[in-house]
């Protein structure tokens, strides 16, 4: 990475190399080539020319790097080829110029016949309880005002009486030495939502509630199965039912049953609360070692790189599981696979950000043999590694200057 400079200095900065004719340094895929700029379209594209002709490796739409030294200072953009030959290449005008680099590698695109796999030890416990298809990341609810969490006796007995104010029938029930056994106990097992009759005159509806409890709805269910849920509701004269599952995390520990009768609907306000109690509840029952007989294993991961150096690597997993075990500094022994070679590097996170419903993570590589080390850095930029990629760092800078 390095610094971002202003529009203004970067339009003055590549005014600069095109009246000067500064050498610039284009890096491909696997190739790099010297060459100058022609001229600029200002904020539309950039023209390149190379007196050695040595441009014709590089393809229309392909990305690239463009490395220059702006009087000592190395700087760096990223563009995309428009078009050209082997003496011209017409590229995008950048979006940014970084100066000041802090790699000591280039980063670039990953070559499609190098993956990443490796193996994370205890990231989760084998539990026996009935696996669900929801994932539950829990919450730290120690200081919450809402719940009494210093005694899962406590907390229960004050849901009890606050709940009873809303309905005529509460119950809790764990999967620990019961198993799902009715219908709707095998679907709120295996799917992790809540079922939510608020009616049995006017059916199954999805009502918009301020949590993010997600609920059973018609598409869920055959029609036969709930005419029989109903008639079976209406038989122990049942008007109102709520069945949510306790999740702790990829298990569902138990659930919450409410019902209502005498045409007495259970209020959608209360569907928040009954959420927010069940993970609570599940919180306070780990907390206190209720599920401390699991058996803890083993997973592994074969995430997606999304660009790579010499020196480490950024990839991508939506595993929560993983998230949940790996964070800033965790050290992780990666197996790189680089074509028919197998690596295996030691490696440190040292950058982990969420987006889009994905976490990312930053890697650097702590320990890799030598001739590993060569073999993965031809691999990556077609060249091979020679001493100033020793003692310089991304671009051709020098290394920065340590502050003890």
């Amino acid at each position: 990475m390095g610094n971002i400079i202003s529009r203004i200095e970067r339009e003055f900065i590549i005014k600069a190399l095109d009246d000067n004719k500064f050498p610039v340094d284009v890096h491909g895929n696997k190739k790099e080539a010297e060459a100058v700029i022609l001229n600029f379209e200002n904020e539309e594209y950039i023209e390149l020319f190379s007196k050695e002709r040595d441009l014709d490796g590089f393809e229309a739409n392909e990305p690239v790097r463009v490395f220059f030294s702006y009087y000592g200072h190395v700087m760096t953009f990223n563009s995309v080829i428009i078009k050209g030959n082997d003496e011209k290449l017409k590229i995008t005008f950048p979006e940014k110029v970084l100066k000041n680099l802090q790699r000591k590698y280039e980063r670039v695109d990953p070559p499609k016949d190098v993956h990443l796999s490796f193996l994370i030890d205890n990231i989760k416990f084998e539990l026996d309880f009935p696996q669900s298809e929801k994932f539950s990341r829990l919450e730290d609810y120690t200081y919450t005002e809402k719940f009494d969490t210093s005694n899962i006796n406590n907390l229960i007995e004050e849901f009890r009486s606050i709940i009873s104010g809303h309905c005529d029938n509460n119950k809790i029930t764990m999967f620990r030495e019961k198993r799902p056994e009715s219908y709707e106990e095998k679907l709120i097992a295996q799917t992790g939502k809540s079922f939510f009759v608020q009616s049995i005159y006017e059916g199954i509806s999805v009502p918009e509630t301020e949590t993010d409890m997600e609920l059973l709805d018609r598409d869920n269910l055959e029609p036969e199965v709930i005419e029989d849920i109903f008639s079976s509701m209406k038989k122990a004269g049942v008007y109102s039912a709520l069945y949510t599952p306790i999740l702790y995390h990829e298990y569902t520990a138990g659930y919450i049953y409410l019902s209502n009768t005498r045409n007495k609907k259970i209020a959608v306000e209360t569907l928040d609360y009954v959420s927010e109690f069940s993970k609570v509840l599940a919180w306070t029952l780990g907390k206190n070692g209720y599920f401390s007989d699991g058996k803890p294993v083993s997973e592994e991961f074969s995430s997606q790189i999304v660009d790579i150096s010499a020196s480490g690597l950024l990839f991508t997993d939506n595993s929560e599981n993983l998230s949940d075990a790996v964070n800033l500094y965790s050290d992780i022994d990666m197996q790189l696979t680089i074509g028919p070679r197998k690596v295996i590097v030691s490696s440190r996170v040292m950058r982990k950000f969420h987006s889009r419903g994905r976490t990312f993570y930053g890697v650097q590589f702590m320990s890799i043999s030598p001739e590993d080390f060569r073999y993965l850095f031809e691999y990556v930029y077609g060249r091979v590694f020679t001493e100033n990629d020793n003692v310089l760092w991304e671009g051709g800078s020098k290394p920065p200057t340590l502050e003890l």
